[in-house]
């Protein structure tokens, strides 16, 4: 929409209003071509409204233009209400209103102004993008995937744009037969992406269709066996079908690829009760903090308490005691169940967080009947 908002100022430019009219409008109109906005506003300050003869539609549609380029919507809106007020029939005037009233969620104002405009309202692309979000707005989901698919059809470059919208509303309509149908133009025919398999298998899971998204995946997978997303989001789908197993799997392959999956793979096995194959995981995570923070639940997870209180240096050395005070409890715990009482309790004495604090004296009061009472030791 810039190069109509220059086409705007050069009109006025263009324009041969009265003399005493020149040097403010035309002056304005040409610091907003260059692209001074702030600089015409202050032009457009000096302007005598009450002036005989000020084309004050021009004046209005100008105001309008700079309070748009510099991001104050309201008063833009208000611009080209005045504008059109005071006699403006371009119907460009309408299409700039429109956007106005869209940045401020004013939809019924926002379709008003496309549908005034006539033939302008539909001129472009995000004009259609435009009219089906403030349908959709204000329930009217028909109208909003009419309009969609009246875009792929007038913009047939711009048709995947308009096609995974469409489908997007389907699923949140909860037409998820329909969504995965419209889908299926996406990833059919030579010029299917990737991103437009990874857009469909996204949709279809948060639909639920797991199935369809798996198919999806899989042949992604196949087609583009190089890339990492495929599998990483075929790990996604198998997790939300509640296949641990798979999914920790799926996450595996992507770690031999980008270490960064191995914490999730990690995490999958220990949720499924592999604490050998999730330790064998969380060894290969290439983030510090992260790999240790989550070897102490494994390890607490295994009761290997001796194996936690060994990593008390590297904790402290990273500053992980200070930043998270649940391992510094953890600590605590573990100590406490190796019998190294003093030490638990030295470990206890450093929390400052107050949600700690029932927990810590929970096990010190556990501690206290360890002292009292041999048996009842860990």
């Amino acid at each position: 929409m810039k190069v109509l908002l220059l086409a705007l100022a050069l009109a006025l430019v263009a324009a041969k209003p009265p003399a005493d009219e020149v040097d403010h409008l035309a002056l304005a109109a040409a610091l907003l071509r260059d692209g001074h906005a702030d600089r015409a506003e202050r032009v457009l300050a000096e302007v005598d409204v009450a002036a005989e003869g000020l084309a004050l539609d021009r004046f209005h549609l100008l105001r309008g233009l700079c309070a748009f380029e510099l991001g104050r919507f309201d008063d833009a809106l208000a611009g080209f209400t005045a504008a059109i007020a005071a006699g403006a029939t371009d119907p460009a005037v309408q299409v700039f209103r429109a956007q106005a009233a869209y940045r401020q969620q004013d939809c019924p104002t926002a379709l008003a102004a496309l549908a005034a405009a006539g033939p302008a309202g539909e001129a472009h692309a995000p004009l259609f993008l435009l009219r089906a979000d403030c349908q959709a707005r204000v329930d009217d989901p028909a109208a909003a995937l009419a309009t969609l698919e009246a875009g792929e059809q007038r913009f047939p470059e711009e048709k995947r744009v308009f096609l995974r919208l469409r489908v997007q509303r389907l699923v949140a309509l909860g037409l998820y037969q329909a969504a995965a149908e419209a889908g299926q133009a996406l990833v059919e025919g030579g010029d299917a992406t990737l991103d437009d398999h990874l857009f469909l298998g996204e949709a279809l899971v948060q639909s639920r269709q797991h199935r369809a998204a798996r198919e999806i995946l899989e042949l992604a997978r196949l087609r583009w066996p190089d890339d990492v997303r495929p599998t990483v989001q075929l790990a996604h789908a198998w997790l939300q079908a509640g296949a641990l197993r798979t999914a920790a799997g799926l996450f595996e392959q992507a770690a031999d690829r980008d270490p960064v999956h191995a914490r999730d793979a990690a995490e999958l096995h220990r949720r499924r009760g592999a604490s050998y194959a999730a330790l064998r995981q969380n060894a290969r995570v290439l983030d510090q903090p992260a790999k240790l923070r989550q070897r102490v639940a494994l390890l607490l997870d295994r009761e290997r308490f001796a194996a936690v209180t060994a990593l008390e240096p590297r904790l402290a050395r990273l500053g992980l005691l200070t930043e998270d005070e649940e391992l510094r409890y953890a600590l605590a715990y573990a100590w406490f169940r190796q019998g190294a009482l003093a030490e638990a309790e030295a470990a206890l004495a450093k929390l400052t967080r107050p949600d700690l604090f029932e927990r810590a004296g929970g096990l010190r009061q556990a501690m206290a009947e360890c002292r009292a009472h041999r048996d009842r030791c860990p």
